[in-house]
């Protein structure tokens, strides 16, 4: 007998008003959705964008309801179209994280934590070994990704820059603060390197970072163009290589926090309140009301890893 605070059993006719769309139609489209393009949709899912046009249409077709517009501006979502893709999203994550439940039935349950790649490399992945060793029941995956589309799956993510009012649930984890950062060796070589102005003479490393250097150099009043630079895609490529002496970075203070310690990396010097601390990554239970105990447990004790200089101030 069926309890009166249990849900009603939905009967599903194939053929009748409650069919079920195809499975490989929904993803496809919750992935265009997601990436907002239907070429990034056939790059991630490694097939041709004309096969991810043709799977949207056939769902819109059996949906009977436009869920894209195309316009000048490229693809964007109808109404009923980001209503969709929301549930479908979590329809696809519960099945997801269904199917990882029955295969993982005989073993210790698997949370998957995602993190940008910089921060998992720097910081997250020295902290799983004191994790792992207080839950001997759990077990851990780690995704990195510099996209949080990239992240949507996971259990628990840490997240760069400020993403409140755009992912529910998010908590202040971490602040830092951009600073010029250099080898020591510089400071002993030409040419000199004591203030601000002297940065046109030397190659700056630039990265993905909020704040670049033409826009720190404006904010002190130097217009001079850049002589040098070399990009770099990641943040810890990056405080490597300044290490290594292949010129100055701006850089945060927390993820080269082991290398500012150790006297490879140094403050060539004194910079002003612009640099003043901000915070820089979020965490989020992605499964939120519904996130396991494992995840809950990952999340409280991550705060507490976050070195009391670096928390924000909340």
């Amino acid at each position: 007998m069926q309890s009166k605070h249990s849900e009603p059993i939905v009967e599903l006719d194939p053929n009748g008003p409650f069919g079920l769309p195809p499975l490989n139609a929904l993803r496809v489209f919750e992935m265009a959705a997601r990436l907002g393009s239907f070429k990034a949709a056939a790059e991630a899912l490694c097939v041709t964008p004309s096969a991810v046009s043709h799977q949207v249409a056939n769902l819109e077709t059996f949906l009977g309801h436009p869920l894209f517009t195309r316009d000048g501006r490229g693809l964007r979502l109808t109404k009923g179209g980001e209503a969709y893709q929301r549930q479908v999203h979590e329809a696809l994550a519960r099945l997801a994280r269904a199917t990882r439940s029955l295969a993982d039935v005989d073993r210790a349950p698997t949370l998957i934590i995602g993190a940008a790649p910089s921060i998992a490399g720097k910081w997250l992945l020295p902290q799983i070994a004191d994790f792992m060793a207080e839950q001997p029941d759990v077990s851990l995956r780690v995704e990195a990704s510099p996209d949080r589309a990239g992240l949507a799956d996971v259990d628990v993510s840490i997240l760069h820059g400020d993403v409140r009012g755009r992912v529910t649930g998010a908590v202040p984890l971490i602040a830092e603060r951009l600073s010029p950062l250099c080898s020591p060796k510089l400071l002993r070589n030409d040419p000199t390197l004591r203030g601000p102005e002297d940065l046109s003479k030397h190659v700056l490393i630039q990265t993905r970072n909020p704040i670049q250097w033409q826009a720190w150099l404006l904010a002190r009043g130097l217009d001079f163009p850049i002589r040098r630079e070399v990009w770099l895609d990641r943040s810890s490529m990056a405080i490597e290589a300044a290490a290594k002496g292949l010129g100055i970075i701006l850089e945060s203070d927390f993820l080269a926090a082991e290398e500012i310690a150790s006297g490879t990396l140094v403050r060539p010097f004194q910079t002003d309140p612009l640099t003043e601390s901000h915070t820089a990554y979020y965490l989020v239970l992605n499964a939120e009301p519904d996130a396991s105990h494992s995840a809950r447990t990952f999340a409280a004790w991550i705060k507490h890893r976050v070195p009391v200089a670096f928390r924000p101030n909340i």
